[in-house]
């Protein structure tokens, strides 16, 4: 585990046992449900009551759930190869619920990724899994100029067998953090038959997935990135393209027609501010992208746990702006 991840996970674990210890009587009682609303440009939800966190322990690793949601394991053979994935899922299990895969970062494990970006507090009021498949190693083979197409496979593997356990098949959707993100991107243009709609946070485009891509549709992107990533450079650098050429090679992609810029308000003191580019008209009409350019914002999920050594916007809600912007596609 590199530096950035070592903090962060000091800082959770802090966080963790103060949890622990607030939520010992909400663990063991019924409480009612909390249902919530998203603001679709924010992510911020408004709550009808306070959410109860609870945690659940996963491959001796503590999962944060809520009062309504619960965490599973489990793993399915694809190839002959043993592959791990993790369900966080409102308990009891709604039928034709939607789904969004999310893809953690290099070295970070699903049941962390489930905790820094919050997942369980929208899974609860939002009704949709969140599943959160595992990387062989730790990371995603996100290029096809350097690596097979064993990752894709694992994907489109998975949600065969979500859609066998009752999910809705047109409601299937995946987000990434940096590693993970770059991989979304590639099952953008290898995956989607199946995948609706898409977030990716801390990533822009790849040169060699870029050179290479041919989705058999044109799926709808929302991209979070921070003017202040050294390791993703928003301005771009070595395979990577800049954050204006990758939503600039996606509007010629899908003949966008309208840009339309907006600021968002400046929620707190934190040296970070955020403009929201919709890049609007895409394929006829029938769906657009955004950029959400977080100014003097590092390589962190924003209003998440991340940013023990990049700085976190606190301005929005990673999270729920993903869920918000997807969830709005069907495939």
């Amino acid at each position: 585990m590199n530096k950035y991840y070592s903090s962060w996970f000091v800082r959770g674990a802090a966080a963790l046992l103060l949890s622990l210890s607030w939520n010992a009587t909400a663990a063991v009682a019924k409480t009612a449900t909390v249902t919530g609303s998203i603001d679709p440009v924010s992510g911020f939800q408004t709550l009808s009551s306070v959410l109860k966190r609870t945690w659940t322990v996963l491959n001796g690793s503590y999962v944060q759930t809520t009062s309504n949601t619960t965490a599973i394991g489990a793993t399915i053979k694809v190839a002959g190869v043993s592959r791990r994935y993790v369900i966080v899922r409102p308990n009891p299990a709604p039928a034709g619920a939607p789904v969004l895969l999310l893809l953690h970062a290099n070295g970070v494990t699903p049941e962390n990724m489930a905790n820094l970006t919050e997942v369980a507090d929208y899974v609860q009021t939002q009704g949709f899994w969140a599943v959160l498949p595992a990387a062989i190693g730790g990371t995603w083979k996100d290029d096809p100029s350097t690596s097979n197409k064993d990752d894709t496979l694992f994907i489109s593997a998975l949600i065969d067998t979500l859609v066998t356990q009752g999910v809705d098949a047109s409601r299937v959707y995946a987000a990434g953090y940096s590693n993970g993100a770059f991989m979304a991107e590639r099952l953008a243009c290898e995956l989607s038959d199946k995948i609706a709609a898409f977030g990716i946070n801390a990533a822009t485009l790849r040169t060699g997935l870029a050179n290479v891509c041919a989705p058999t549709k044109p799926r709808a992107k929302a991209y979070l990135l921070g003017t202040a990533d050294t390791i993703v450079p928003y301005d771009g650098y070595f395979n990577m393209k800049s954050a204006l050429s990758t939503m600039a090679y996606w509007s010629s992609k899908q003949a966008c027609g309208g840009v339309l810029a907006s600021a968002l308000p400046d929620r707190a003191a934190d040296g970070t501010t955020v403009q929201l580019t919709r890049y609007t008209g895409c394929n006829g009409g029938t769906l657009e992208n955004r950029l959400y350019t977080i100014t003097g914002g590092g390589h962190a999920w924003s209003g998440g746990l991340t940013g023990a050594q990049y700085v976190t916007s606190q301005d929005l809600k990673a999270t729920g702006v993903i869920w918000s912007f997807v969830s709005a596609y069907r495939r």
